[in-house]
């Protein structure tokens, strides 16, 4: 069944705010950093990078429901970094990941950006790349070696295909 809405933004309720941290620590920390794994580290709400007012913590809403996260980064020199993008399990391969991706990228444009910046899981690589992304490192980029940086140059073309 197709969604009748999508909307990419900010946590606008605690409930939300909670649905933002839970698919974050479920869909990547703990499984990629979980207890037993080489590069275990809890995660934190609190961290003070979710506070700064330069990084932009928001949730993909379909039809009402949070199924999705990411945080942009907006840097000065018009770089977008975008962490800890997720999809919850129950709503990966639908096509779902690929238009938050897409509204992702029109909210870096419309804040300045010329570039986005992540590190990828290797599980999502293959899904960067499809989408324009190139192995990169890039300042701030990981050194965790089970993560990939990638870089993809905006342009107005994408902005075009995700309007």
């Amino acid at each position: 069944m197709r969604p009748r809405s999508l909307q990419l933004r900010a946590p606008r309720s605690s409930r939300e705010w909670a649905r933002y941290h839970d698919i974050r620590k479920r869909c990547l920390f703990e499984k990629y950093n979980g207890k037993g794994t080489p590069y275990y580290f809890e995660y934190d709400p609190n961290h003070p990078d979710e506070r700064d007012p330069a990084n932009h913590p928001l949730v993909f809403l379909c039809d009402g429901r949070v199924i999705g996260t990411i945080r942009i980064d907006i840097k000065p020199d018009g770089r977008a970094i975008f962490r800890l993008v997720a999809i919850d399990d129950p709503w990966q391969g639908r096509g779902l990941g690929t238009t938050m991706l897409y509204m992702a990228e029109n909210y870096a444009r419309e804040c300045g950006a010329t570039t986005i910046c992540l590190n990828s899981v290797a599980d999502a690589f293959r899904f960067y790349s499809r989408h324009g992304f190139t192995p990169t490192r890039w300042d701030g980029c990981t050194h965790n070696p089970t993560e990939i940086p990638v870089v993809k140059q905006l342009s107005d073309e994408a902005m075009q295909l995700a309007a």
